[in-house]
């Protein structure tokens, strides 16, 4: 009985692999970023929504709205990529404002700058910075 020796792959072989999984991550990366430059979009207008509300019941309660978030409740959550300031222009109107941290891990190929956007005490939500420009 003769054994049949194992030969293992061919360089050829191995060059045809490597190509592939260049093209296949030439086409997955740039949508890679996109997905995560929604998660952040979508961690902005959510933030915002709930600094909304927490300005709401801070009115219900003291007559006004304040441009101190933390009266609110609001707690800043560390890993956030956004910081929230607020503005209130007297007992009838507020202003907040999430823009992107300067320092990051994300790729700022596909976002410039990042998303800023504002919200109002009529809850309407504009984009002032659209980060998925560059998308």
């Amino acid at each position: 009985m003769k054994f049949k020796e194992n030969q293992g792959f061919s360089l050829i072989e191995m060059m045809v692999v490597v190509a592939i999984m260049g093209v296949l991550s030439v086409v997955a990366v740039p949508k890679f970023q996109v997905f995560k430059a929604k998660a952040y979009r979508s961690e902005l207008t959510g933030t915002l929504s709930e600094i909304h509300t927490l300005q709401q019941a801070y009115q219900i309660d003291k007559d006004t709205y304040t441009a101190t978030l933390t009266d609110t409740g609001y707690v800043e959550n560390p890993k956030s990529v956004y910081n929230f300031t607020g503005t209130a222009a007297g007992p009838f109107t507020f202003t907040v404002t999430g823009s992107k941290k300067v320092a990051t891990k994300f790729l700022n190929s596909c976002t410039n700058a990042g998303d800023a956007a504002t919200i109002d005490q009529a809850k309407q939500i504009a984009i002032t910075t659209d980060g998925l420009l560059g998308c």
